[in-house]
């Protein structure tokens, strides 16, 4: 069974309970699930910018010519 089809399955049977308490518990562990990968952007985000903060320091950079030299050469590929 692939995600899809989980999914619509999931749906499916979440619409034919009428179990309030039942249904609160199941949003919270969706927003936590949410939450969960919110930090992880979050993380991965800073750690991007830490990163090029570094490589800026370092030398590791291109001029803006350089990059238009690149882009010209990856639309010829």
């Amino acid at each position: 069974m692939n995600t899809i089809e989980l999914k619509k399955i999931l749906i499916s049977k979440i619409s034919e309970i009428d179990d309030n308490s039942f249904l609160e518990a199941l949003n919270t562990i969706l927003d936590h699930k949410t939450s969960e990968a919110e930090k992880n952007e979050y993380k991965q985000y800073n750690f991007d910018l830490l990163k090029a903060e570094e490589d800026i320091e370092n030398g590791r950079t291109y001029s803006h010519e350089e990059v238009k030299e690149k882009v010209a050469l990856w639309k010829k590929r």
